[in-house]
């Protein structure tokens, strides 16, 4: 008798973990607002960027390293795919300058630009900067 009641407990639960599950598997990925998006950075510096389809295109930013200084780059034909889960990343300057960034709902990005020790100028080191981001 105890473990007909065990097993039934233990279905029900099943059931519900199932159900649950299935119902935060098919909850959808922030819809991303298109156009032209502008945010700041934890130094301070502006960071814009634009959101056009599945993609995040042409990119200004500005980030300060300690040893190498203010880098400023305006990129206009970069371009990342936006993943299902609204997360984008990947090399913005190969082996000099990285982004990545999430869509946390239609109106607000956060992430993070990432200035590697090859920066071409000697003694950089690799710089992390936060930054959040907005429709514009």
């Amino acid at each position: 008798m105890r473990f007909r009641r065990r097993l039934r407990s233990c279905l029900a639960l099943c059931a519900i973990a199932l159900a649950l599950g299935a119902a935060f598997a098919s909850a959808a990925a922030p819809t991303v607002e298109e156009g032209g998006w502008k945010g700041k950075t934890t130094q301070g510096y502006y960071v814009y960027f634009g959101a056009r389809g599945e993609s995040v295109v042409n990119f200004r930013l500005t980030i300060r390293e300690s040893i190498c200084g203010k880098q400023t780059v305006h990129l206009p034909k970069a371009a990342l795919a936006i993943d299902e889960a609204g997360h984008f990343e990947g090399d913005l300057i190969p082996n000099r300058l990285q982004i990545d960034g999430t869509f946390l709902t239609p109106g607000k990005v956060k992430g993070a630009i990432v200035s590697l020790e090859t920066t071409g100028l000697p003694g950089c080191t690799r710089k992390a900067v936060q930054f959040t981001a907005h429709p514009k």
